[in-house]
């Protein structure tokens, strides 16, 4: 007899599976550019099947819901309004092509114009998947990873919600209101604060790599 799971175990194989699918999508979206290729929601949906597959959800891995269920809530108690299940593939289709058309050719941003785009771009498309809700679960989990697929295409860092996601929550429901204003700040805040620690692992790093440059002369020198 399989062993049933706590929710704890669940909560960290979820986590696990979110780890692997972030780690898949960083491999992938490598390669996207190096070949300069756009992103597509057949990633997006190896993701979910690897996040769900690593919990022991395979019957709801990578695949749309068949059911609209219960009427979902959100944590404010106001309705979530979702697509019916009937119309996700035409809706994930639709999306795709713009996923596509809009990240073919994804740049490094180079000024504040720039920067605007993608980012405006990373929480529109975000927003419009945790809309359509295509997946039994997952989805605001599969939303965030599209997030940053776009950034990490547009060779900028990924960015972590998880500090600020009551503001995020709350951003999220005034992005269903046309208002994204909230949301862009969050993903710019991110945006510098992975910044911020980057520039901080180097300065970490820099006596390091000074030591290591001196040894390495040393040795050259002595072969001499």
């Amino acid at each position: 007899m399989a062993k049933v799971q706590s929710k704890k175990d669940i909560d960290i194989l979820e986590q696990r599976g979110l780890w692997e699918a972030s780690s898949f999508l960083h491999r992938r979206i490598k390669k996207l550019i190096g070949k300069k290729q756009s992103l597509r929601i057949g990633d997006l949906k190896t993701a979910h099947k690897i996040m769900f597959d690593v919990s022991g959800q395979a019957d709801i891995a990578g695949k749309y819901r068949r059911h609209n269920g219960p009427e979902l809530r959100r944590i404010d108690g106001t309705p979530l309004p979702i697509t019916d299940w009937r119309q996700i593939p035409a809706v994930m289709s639709e999306l795709d092509f713009v996923l596509r058309e809009e990240t073919r050719n994804l740049k490094l941003p180079k000024n504040e114009r720039d920067y605007r785009k993608v980012i405006f771009l990373a929480v529109r498309l975000s927003h419009r998947l945790a809309c359509i809700h295509p997946f039994v679960n997952g989805n605001g989990r599969a939303s965030r990873l599209l997030l940053n697929a776009i950034l990490i295409r547009a060779g900028l860092p990924e960015i972590s919600i998880k500090k600020s996601k009551p503001a995020y929550l709350k951003a999220m429901r005034q992005t269903d209101d046309g208002n994204f204003d909230l949301l862009e700040n969050i993903v710019t805040d991110g945006l510098l604060e992975a910044k911020k620690k980057h520039i901080e692992i180097i300065a970490r790093k820099k006596p390091e790599l000074s030591k290591s440059r001196k040894k390495k002369k040393k040795r050259r020198l002595h072969r001499r």
